[in-house]
């Protein structure tokens, strides 16, 4: 019996991870990009503003550049990022971000997200939804965004 106690451990933390919602959600890839954790957080009602977080790993060999952000669920999508000015946080459009050659950008609160704009109908907890970047050269990576309870 003493031998099945750590097994025991192991299986039950894996179950009460699942029951938790500590999923992992599944990478997206390309020859260039790895795209996880992509989501956005239930929108509060009335609300037509809303953030998307994720870490987008570039794998090519050079810096790439962000040009252009898009969704059907907003009128407008674009980069945002938190900053300290004078002892107070602000936030402002990045028109061109640059993801370093085989590096992280990680979007998340208080720094680098993707910012909607003129949300018209808010998408359910539960759904996704499709987010494209279109980078320096024209390339284009879709990215399915899932929506998550606030």
């Amino acid at each position: 019996m003493l031998r099945a106690l750590p097994l025991m451990a192991i299986c039950l933390a894996g179950l009460l991870s699942a029951a938790c919602g500590n999923k992992a959600e599944p990478a997206q890839a390309t020859a260039n990009w790895r795209v996880s954790d992509a989501h956005m957080n239930e929108m509060p009602p009335g609300q037509t503003r809303a953030a998307v977080y994720l870490r987008l790993e570039n794998s090519a060999a050079r810096e790439r550049i962000i040009h252009y952000v898009a969704t059907p669920v907003a009128g407008t999508a674009e980069v945002h990022r938190h900053f300290h000015e004078d002892g107070m946080m602000k936030m402002r459009a990045v028109p061109h971000a640059r993801v370093a050659a085989n590096s992280v950008l990680e979007f998340k609160p208080h720094g680098y997200h993707i910012m909607l704009l003129d949300v018209a109908e808010a998408p359910a907890v539960g759904s996704h939804f499709p987010l494209t970047f279109e980078f320096d050269g024209g390339e284009k990576l879709e990215v399915d965004v899932e929506v998550r309870p606030r």
